[in-house]
């Protein structure tokens, strides 16, 4: 695909959160608590979301170069979108990254590569219009103790560029940030790549509580979005990362896994919701979160995921992705999400 990289030159929200000294003051039409934040990747557009079900659209992704400029050749088309979604009193955001990243490492590694991207960022809220930005930064390498000794480095130079941004773009604007949602459960993961100081900065983190296993070598079969790895996900990044409960947003997945074979999980394939229904289509499918070896979210336990978020008064809910959901009403999980949360 042909890319045109465009330099542009050089997460507190408008209810109170809680998060800094300087409080927003409420704004009309902003979304209250409890959020339903939608991604809608470049990939699955043209595609018009149901605006009265979710209260923040994040585009995904500008890419990040390693010099600081931003690749928005893939998310160029999402802009016709973002006037639409503010008319419905959506806010929309620019998600940068993205799991296929590969640069932003060295952009944010590099005072100048950050002063620039936190440039760039700003100059982009305003020429498109955007309610802010959200960074999807997974850059990381992981290992058995939770960090490498280069994602310190990386941890600390993600915290300021989350601090210089919130300063450049001040506190009317978005910063959130999507991040990996593992926990310490004694094995490789990203549990301590992140620190407890980050949230000061921004209005909502959203965990990315799905991809526990999948189509990598190192994975085992069986379900990616567990009752038990959404919950103790959860409650690390409320109790062992200090992240403030009206900022925790918990991710749910609108797709599924389906592996080849029981002893092989590199073979798995990526299923969206919508269609397991059509491969499925006299199993009930909706009402199961397995069948076979295929592994997903069924509606029942998007909506005890949910309203686990509404009793223990969470941030609200993340949606990988909008476009992968089930058209008919009665089996979409985005409209058992909002009728949960937004009865």
């Amino acid at each position: 695909m042909k890319k045109m990289i465009i330099p542009l030159c050089l997460f507190i929200l408008a209810c109170n959160t809680g998060g800094t000294a300087n409080e927003k003051q409420p704004e009309e039409n902003t979304p209250q608590r409890p959020f339903i934040v939608g991604y809608l990747p470049a990939w699955k557009m043209p595609y018009t979301p149901q605006w009265d079900k979710i209260t923040h659209l994040c585009i995904a992704f500008g890419i990040v170069q390693p010099d600081g400029t931003i690749d928005l050749s893939n998310v160029s088309n999402h802009k016709n979108i973002i006037k639409t979604a503010q008319d419905n009193h959506v806010k929309v955001l620019l998600s940068i990254g993205g799991g296929g990243s590969n640069n932003f490492s060295t952009a944010l590694l590099n005072t100048a590569g950050r002063a620039t991207l936190v440039s760039n960022l700003a100059q982009l809220i305003n020429e498109w219009n955007l309610d802010g930005i959200d960074l999807d930064y997974e850059e990381w390498d992981g290992g058995a103790d939770g960090a490498s000794a280069t994602d310190l480095l990386r941890r600390e130079a993600l915290e300021q560029t989350y601090k210089q941004l919130r300063e450049k773009i001040g506190e009317n604007k978005l910063l959130t940030a999507a991040v990996t949602a593992s926990w310490d459960n004694g094995q490789w993961g990203y549990y301590n790549c992140f620190n407890n100081t980050m949230h000061q900065y921004l209005d909502f983190v959203s965990l990315m509580t799905y991809d526990e296993t999948g189509p990598w070598l190192s994975s085992k079969v069986g379900q990616h979005a567990g009752w038990d790895f959404y919950t103790h996900a959860i409650q690390h990044w409320l109790n062992n990362r200090k992240l403030p409960k009206e900022k925790l947003v918990a991710g749910v997945p609108f797709y599924g896994y389906l592996f080849k074979s029981p002893g092989n999980a590199g073979d798995a394939e990526g299923v969206a919701y919508r269609d397991i229904l059509t491969r499925f289509p006299n199993q009930d499918a909706h009402l199961k979160d397995s069948i076979g070896l295929l592994y997903y979210n069924g509606i029942e336990t998007i909506q005890r995921k949910a309203k686990y978020c509404l009793d223990n008064e969470l941030g609200g809910i993340m949606i990988w992705e909008l476009s992968q959901d089930s058209s008919d009403g009665d089996k979409s999980l985005l409209n058992i999400i909002a009728k949960t949360l937004k009865p």
